[in-house]
């Protein structure tokens, strides 16, 4: 009998656990209609005149995460590779969408696929955060299964009982193995690190 109390007692605990967690964590869906991650690379060498900075948009977002009372949080998500496109030519920090042709554009596509990612248009880029205050952590999760990792600027917000979060940081494309990405000859070349810059939008699930 005295087993059996202690086995009650125990399963009351537990439920008082599950019940505390479910009070603090709230469980959020990355909404993708409100949510933007952009990549800007930057060219540099002797030409680099000739070049462009460009800026990435990447589509079909998806994902999760989680808050809690404390403000601390998690957070995964995927971005397919079929889903990036050329937003445009980066001049005088303002994007220019007219400035490249649909072929320059499908051509820069197919070169990060094959020489920046080395994966096909079906695969994903996955990042797993973890926020604390305003920086995060990040596992980054690159389509040919190769793993790095980069810390984050945060800022969280509240916005009509979503919870939203923008912020950026900086990726080295030797770190994921990337190929030099260059012009003919050498005359220019994709600088090294790039900048991914998010605006996320979760809201609660159910």
């Amino acid at each position: 009998m005295r087993v059996r109390s202690k086995e009650i007692a125990a399963s009351h605990r537990a439920f008082a656990c599950r019940e505390q967690y479910t009070r603090l964590v709230t469980e959020l869906a990355l909404d993708a209609s409100r949510s933007r991650v952009r990549i800007q690379t930057f060219a540099e060498g002797l030409f680099a005149r000739l070049a462009h900075d460009l800026e990435l948009v990447c589509g079909e977002l998806s994902g999760s995460a989680t808050r809690t009372a404390s403000g601390t949080g998690s957070a995964v998500v995927s971005a397919p590779l079929r889903g990036i496109e050329v937003g445009g030519v980066v001049e005088h920090g303002r994007v220019d969408a007219s400035r490249l042709s649909s072929s320059d554009r499908r051509d820069i596509v197919d070169k990060m696929q094959r020489e920046v990612f080395h994966a096909a248009a079906s695969s994903s880029l996955t990042i797993e955060a973890t926020l604390q205050g305003s920086s995060a952590r990040l596992r980054i999760t690159l389509p040919n299964g190769r793993r790095t990792d980069a810390s984050a600027t945060a800022l969280l917000r509240e916005e009509d009982g979503s919870v939203a979060t923008s912020g950026g940081f900086s990726l080295s494309l030797s770190d994921i193995g990337s190929d030099v990405i260059k012009g003919p000859m050498g005359a220019f070349r994709v600088k090294d690190r790039v900048e991914v810059v998010f605006d996320l939008v979760f809201t609660p699930k159910g």
